[in-house]
């Protein structure tokens, strides 16, 4: 319930002329340009937000008072109170093809926060790909360790946010008044819900100021706005997300500690399959996250330990394995790189052998898995990925070993099978027929194998990786003809 006072103010916004609304931002305007922002102007862009936040979608503001609004931003004089009021009245506007980012006169930290104070997600939303370049050129100075987890969110929400915002929009009268052809308005359903008080809650998730991890709440909201995926507005952000993420990477790593680092793995394992179904969305976004996965542990080896646990747990409910084929081969790859009392000594044999069944059972259900219409081939790099760090493992346990051998015999024959056509190609099962050759030679010397899978800190230096004659395949090679020419001459 509103005072009598309040209701008084609500019903002379909602009733305000279009002549009367610009006759007022006429006065603003004048008010802005002021040497002295004094009480007026306060008490005026007061008025104009209660007027755009009442009437919003349905009220434009011409652009020289749009544009006197953000340059208030960024006036170093400028009154707080008179910035969040600016910032507030912008974000009402938003969606509006008359916004734009004036980000060169945006002095300090405060004034960006004011700005970006989810106002920024809008903006990105709405007029991505063109405000791209310049958020890239933004984030160093937005992304630091009390807003990187928000702004990853945020940019991974991105296009789910352009639908409701779409959907938004078109629930105030005037969309009725948009052209027949667009294909977008026959998403009847999503417009349903959108003003149905039951999704209410939903929606303004999305809508809300901060970003923040309640993931389970995502999977619904992208049910009911799966028919808005194919709209152009919704497929130009998702084209814009990966790139706006790999800035985003690069920035954070700069100023990231390792407790960040450690929050910003397990925030994007969690949301690598809790992403809006735009068509190659996921695609995209899971090959920036695959290589950031693999950046944050050079960073952090200890992650792998650390987030032992977590990881375990991953792997054990990896659904749709081979939708996020690159994600998972990045930290099958991590852990039998990082898992190592060579990296940290916290190390366990308990924990390889967690992760040895782990990934053991993981390799059964790729092996088992057999492409479909729905179901996507599982690339081979998966397999042979897997069978690598297994032996990696192995060779740290050595009790593993016998396990092991077993398990690479039996992915020869499987790769000699017919029916492996039907989930690789030919060069695909070549390839994992001469990887299982390689580590099960390798195997037969357990020092040797501990030797080439996990060097000492020395051997690990840049050279050693870079270096295509020390790579790990001229090894494997190198050990499979010294036992191929021993095993000769051996007698009969």
């Amino acid at each position: 319930m509103f005072s009598a006072g309040a209701e008084s103010l609500l019903h002379q916004a909602r009733e305000i002329q279009d002549e009367e609304l610009k006759k007022f931002c006429s006065r603003i305007c004048k008010l802005l340009q002021a040497e002295d922002l004094g009480p007026d102007t306060l008490d005026s862009l007061q008025r104009l937000f209660l007027i755009i936040s009442a009437t919003k979608y349905s009220r434009r503001l011409e652009k020289t008072c749009v544009d006197l609004l953000q340059a208030t931003l960024g006036l170093p004089a400028c009154p707080e109170q008179l910035q969040v009021l600016c910032a507030a009245i912008l974000r009402e506007m938003s969606p509006s093809d008359s916004l734009s980012l004036a980000w060169d006169h945006t002095q300090n930290s405060r004034q960006l926060s004011l700005v970006a104070s989810v106002l920024l997600a809008q903006f990105l939303a709405w007029n991505s790909p063109p405000l791209t370049s310049e958020f890239v050129a933004l984030l160093p100075a937005l992304v630091d360790a009390g807003t990187a987890l928000e702004m990853l969110h945020a940019l991974l929400d991105l296009p789910c946010l352009t639908a409701v915002l779409d959907l938004q929009l078109r629930s105030a009268p005037a969309a009725s008044e948009r052209p027949l052809w667009d294909t977008s308005l026959r998403a009847p359903s999503c417009l349903e819900a959108f003003r149905d008080p039951q999704f209410q809650g939903l929606f303004q998730y999305l809508l809300r100021p901060k970003a923040s991890g309640a993931t389970e709440r995502l999977a619904p909201l992208h049910q009911l706005l799966q028919p808005m995926a194919g709209c152009a507005r919704v497929a130009q952000c998702a084209q814009a997300v990966p790139t706006l993420l790999q800035a985003f990477f690069s920035a954070v790593t700069q100023v990231a500690d390792g407790s960040l680092i450690n929050q910003l793995a397990l925030l994007l394992l969690g949301r690598s399959d809790s992403l809006y179904p735009a068509p190659g969305y996921a695609a995209g976004v899971h090959s920036v996250l695959s290589s950031q996965f693999l950046a944050l542990c050079t960073l952090k080896p200890s992650l792998v330990v650390e987030l032992a646990r977590d990881l375990l747990e991953f792997l054990g409910s990896v659904n749709g394995l081979c939708s996020r084929a690159s994600l998972v081969t990045s930290v099958v790859w991590a852990i039998g790189e990082y898992l190592s009392v060579t990296y940290d000594r916290r190390c366990t044999v308990e924990q390889i052998n967690k992760f040895f069944e782990a990934l053991e059972a993981l390799l059964f259900e790729v092996t088992q898995c057999r492409p479909s219409a729905a179901l996507p081939r599982c690339p081979p790099q998966v397999v042979t990925v897997l069978m690598t760090t297994l032996t990696k493992l192995a060779s740290r346990s050595q009790d593993l070993i016998p396990r092991a051998s077993l398990l690479l015999s039996k992915m020869r024959t499987l790769a000699h099978s017919p029916a492996t056509s039907s989930t690789h190609s030919e060069e695909g099962a070549e390839a994992i027929r001469t990887r299982a050759t390689e580590l099960l030679t390798l195997l037969k010397m357990p020092s040797v194998a501990q030797f080439v899978l996990t060097p000492s800190t020395e051997v690990c230096s840049p050279r050693y990786h870079r270096d295509a004659n020390t790579a790990l395949p001229l090894a494997l090679r190198t050990v499979s003809r010294l036992v191929e020419r021993e095993a000769g001459l051996m007698p009969g």
